[in-house]
This record gives structure tokens, C-alpha cells and sequence, in this order.
């Protein structure tokens, strides 16, 4: 398994936020990902807009999961409509 960081965009509306948080945790564990943190970085302001928003709620998941989930969990969470981006990116051992 590998260490990877599962970075969030969310819409900054914090009834939006908190539904929106536990549906990405409950997506990591159901792809087979294992937590074993998170960073919420609160709201910022976007560079440019993003689906119409300039304004977001960063959270960063540390998780670890073969490397095979960790594209199937970018796929999945893209279409999620409290998410305004999601990234994932693989962390050096």
C-alpha cells in the first residue's frame, strides 16, 4: 500500500461542507482506503473561479490504498456536486 494525500475543494457553505466531508471519508473507506488523517485548511479565496464559485473550503485527507484505488477514488469524487475539484497525489516514503 501506498501513502497518498486526497486534496478537496469544497463549496464554502458549511451545511455543504460538513455533508459533503463525510461523503469523501465514507467513499475513501469504501474504495478500500485506509485514513489516517485529515487537514482542514478552511476557506480561501480561488486564484480563479471554479464551476462559478471564488470562494472554497480546502481539506486534505492523508490516506493510504493501492495504487489502483487511487484512480478510481479521483473518477468517483469528481462527480460529487459538493466538491468543486479533487486531487490526489502520491506521497514519497
Amino acid at each position: 500500500m501506498r501513502r497518498y494525500e486526497v486534496a478537496c475543494l469544497f463549496r464554502q457553505e458549511e451545511d455543504t461542507f460538513n455533508r459533503g466531508r463525510e461523503m469523501v471519508k465514507n467513499e475513501l473507506t469504501g474504495l478500500g482506503a485506509v485514513l489516517s488523517g485529515e487537514e482542514d485548511l478552511g476557506q480561501r479565496l480561488l486564484a480563479y473561479p471554479v464551476k462559478k464559485e471564488t470562494r472554497g473550503h480546502y481539506l486534505i485527507y492523508m490516506v493510504e490504498m493501492e495504487p489502483a484505488q487511487a484512480h478510481k477514488i479521483e473518477d468517483t469524487l469528481r462527480l460529487k456536486t459538493e466538491l468543486l475539484k479533487v486531487m490526489v497525489i502520491k506521497k514519497d516514503t
